[in-house]
């Protein structure tokens, strides 16, 4: 029984990602983000040495994959000036078109775009998934979720999955594939 429900989450949560990227571009390309974010906050402070970047209040990062609000953000720059990784702390909130993503803590690896979002007991780390459409979504919570964007790939601890019974068909189907 605990295999199956184990069997029966790790479907949900590839069909949840699986429309996460739709472009008919390569996977080098999807990795290659082609324009550069914009991050802008109350305060900013950069480490020309360290290649760190501080943005503290208010942040909004606009990334071509996402964007995110957060309280401050970290953020690694490598020596081509191009932005390699995004630490954002404090009432985090990361959208894109169809998914929204809330946590305490979210780390951005945009070259190989890694994302992983992290809450508390009281305030779990939480994805909601509005891509079947009103009234469809998927939630996914936990206290830590590690995702891959255009992998199709997430990894949940202490998972916590809202699905709506309609999507039990895209899991037979994924279940009929032999996934």
């Amino acid at each position: 029984m605990k295999n199956s429900i184990f069997l029966l989450l790790l479907l949900a949560l590839s069909c949840l990602f699986a429309a996460e990227e739709k472009k008919s571009s390569s996977d080098a390309e999807k990795k290659a983000p082609s324009r550069p974010a914009k991050i802008t906050a109350e305060k900013s402070f950069y480490d020309r040495k360290e290649g760190i970047a501080t943005f503290l209040g208010r942040v909004y990062v606009d990334d071509e994959r996402y964007q995110i609000h957060a309280d401050k953000a970290f953020v690694s720059i490598v020596p081509t000036n191009e932005l390699r990784r995004i630490v954002a702390i404090g009432s985090v909130a990361m959208t894109n078109e169809t998914r929204r993503a809330y946590g305490d803590k979210v780390t951005y690896n945009r070259p190989t775009g890694t994302v992983v979002l992290t809450g508390s007991a009281s305030s779990p780390a939480m994805i909601v998934d509005e891509a079947k459409g009103e009234g469809k979504h998927q939630v996914v919570k936990g206290s830590k979720i590690r995702f891959w964007i255009g992998a199709e790939q997430v990894e949940v601890l202490e998972a916590d999955i809202t699905t709506p019974t309609s999507g039990m068909g895209d899991l037979k189907s994924a279940m009929g594939k032999g996934l």
